[in-house]
C-alpha cells in the first residue's frame, strides 16, 4: 500500500508540475506577442506570423474588453494584457484545486 501512496504522490506531482510549466509557457507566448506588437514587428514574417496567428485563438476570448492604446505610435494591446491577467487567474484557480487533493493520503487511510 505504501509504493502505491508513493506511486501516486510522484504522479501528482508530475502532472502539477506540467501544469505549471504549461501555464508558464502560456504566459510567455503571450507576453512575446506583446513585446512584439508593442515593437511594431512586421506581421508578414514567419515566425511573427506564425506566433500571432496562434495566440489569435488564445486571446479571442478577450477581444473588445479595453480599447487599444498608443504611446508615442507605439500599440499596446489591451487585449493581450487582459489575457496575461486572464490565464494568470485561471492559473491560480486550477493550481488551486489540484492542491486539494495534495491530501489524498488522508483519503486512502481510511
Amino acid at each position: 500500500m505504501k509504493s502505491i501512496m508513493t506511486i501516486l504522490s510522484k504522479a501528482y506531482s508530475v502532472f502539477l508540475s506540467l501544469v505549471s510549466k504549461f501555464f508558464i509557457f502560456l504566459q510567455a507566448f503571450l507576453f512575446a506577442r506583446l513585446l512584439l506588437k508593442f515593437l511594431g514587428a512586421n506581421p508578414e514574417t514567419l515566425v511573427v506570423n506564425v506566433l500571432y496567428k496562434y495566440s489569435d485563438v488564445l486571446i479571442s476570448p478577450f477581444n473588445f474588453i479595453f480599447d487599444d492604446v498608443y504611446f508615442s505610435g507605439l500599440l499596446v494591446e489591451m487585449s493581450t494584457i487582459s489575457a496575461i491577467v486572464g490565464y494568470a487567474i485561471a492559473m491560480l484557480i486550477v493550481l488551486k484545486v489540484l492542491q486539494l487533493f495534495r491530501k489524498e493520503e488522508q483519503f486512502w487511510s481510511i
